[in-house]
């Protein structure tokens, strides 16, 4: 499996290189047709929107170099926004201090370069022009622009995980698409903005660029902060559930660090991403108050074999009291069905299907007793047993590829 992966990384990166490096090669022939001065300043100006990079909750970190990208189509020929883009790029590699590897240098070059190129051409096609905006038709294609360059740099960046981890491309896309769209719509309108004040201001429109660029930034990182403090809330209130039975200390954080990793194994990006972590880390907040030595909860653990769980009521209802954890409401409540239960599969949600195996992983490698508790090899083969009837066939195997990754199941599970 892993063998295959790295064929296809390898063939993705010869692929877009090559196809880059021909680009260049290509467009190349008129460079330059502004100053150097100039081209140096947007290129400066790349550098340092990339240095003001934001780290994403779920990995990774997101560029605002779109704005000045974008402003640059506007306002010179394609040859010329390429040697900036590069040059911007290249720039900001050299100050943080990254290890300049062939492949690892051309290959997001390649991949902006293609981004720059299929954006540009698209727009000269419907009438747009370098540092000429056209009355309606003129409009359309701006905007049109700044929607292919946003959805193409996502879909690249999504190919890159895609093809990284094995996962599924589109919905990988579209929970980008949901979760970025708004920043990338931002970052849009200031380099249509960057453009205007360029044309009408020159330098000191440049200068003066960088204000609402840095207020840009900073809202949308004091959005995910919001998002991180809410995480911490609801990690607090994990704890809680657990502070009732000591046995059970960490579970629910394992199981959302679980639940995210197979998670992304699958393609899940984005907002769904952060609602199945939050539904893991919540799963069994109807637990409060249950005595673990009543008749009660005996009647709770044999109910739940068939997916009707109280608990698992009891908190789909305190977590639907929640505005932003509404959607994690279904998770939380059917996180105990079997998927042979229902017609199909996907009628459970998939964050569902995913914390029943994350949390029965879970249970079985770290229970208090010392002679039930399994090895993780075990535990795979244990929950492979089930699969198609308790367990989805598809998480299953996603679990074990990040066991694997993780390096805690090194053997092959058939």
């Amino acid at each position: 499996m892993q063998s295959k992966i790295r064929r296809k990384v390898i063939l993705l990166h010869t692929i877009v290189i090559l196809l880059g490096l021909g680009i260049f090669a290509y467009s190349l022939p008129g460079f330059p047709a502004v100053s150097l001065a100039v081209i140096g300043l947007f290129a400066a100006a790349v550098t340092s929107s990339r240095l003001l990079d934001i780290q994403l909750p779920q990995g990774g970190r997101l560029n605002i170099d779109t704005a000045v990208i974008l402003a640059s189509i506007l306002l010179f020929p394609l040859p010329d926004t390429l040697v900036i883009t590069i040059l911007g790029m290249f720039a900001s590699m050299l100050i943080r201090q990254v290890k300049l590897k062939f492949a690892a240098t051309l290959y997001p070059l390649s991949l902006k370069i293609i981004t720059v190129f299929i954006s540009t051409n698209i727009f000269y096609a419907l009438g747009g022009k370098p540092g000429k905006i056209e009355p309606l038709l003129g409009i359309i294609s701006l905007l049109l622009l700044c929607g292919v360059y946003s959805v193409i740099d996502l879909g690249f960046d999504q190919l890159t995980i895609a093809v990284n981890r094995g996962t599924r491309y589109m919905r990988g896309l579209v929970s980008s698409v949901r979760f970025l769209g708004p920043i990338y719509l931002s970052l849009s309108s200031l380099g249509i903005l960057l453009s205007i004040m360029y044309k009408g201001m020159g330098y000191w429109g440049m200068l003066l660029f960088f204000l609402p660029l840095m207020v840009t930034r900073i809202s949308f990182k004091s959005f995910l902060d919001i998002r991180k403090i809410y995480r911490k809330t609801i990690e607090a209130l994990s704890n809680a559930i657990e502070a009732q039975n000591s046995n059970r200390s960490g579970h629910g954080k394992r199981v959302a660090n679980y639940s995210v990793d197979i998670a992304k194994e699958i393609g899940v990006r984005g907002r769904e991403l952060e609602l199945i972590g939050y539904a893991a880390l919540l799963h069994d907040i109807g637990m409060l108050g249950v005595d673990e030595d009543s008749l009660d909860h005996l009647l709770e653990q044999v109910s739940a074999q068939s997916g009707e769980a109280p608990h698992a009521l009891i908190g789909a209802e305190v977590v639907e009291q929640v505005d932003f954890l509404r959607d994690a409401a279904d998770m939380v409540r059917t996180h105990h069905y079997p998927i042979d239960r229902l017609k199909r599969p996907d009628d459970i949600p998939l964050g569902a299907r995913i914390i029943n195996v994350a949390s029965r992983f879970d249970k079985l490698t770290k229970t208090d007793m010392l002679d039930e508790r399994l090895t993780a090899y075990q535990a795979v083969s244990r929950i492979k047993k089930e699969q198609g009837m308790r367990f989805d066939p598809k998480v299953v195997r996603a679990l074990i590829t990040t066991l694997r990754k993780q390096g805690k199941l090194m053997e092959y599970v058939k």
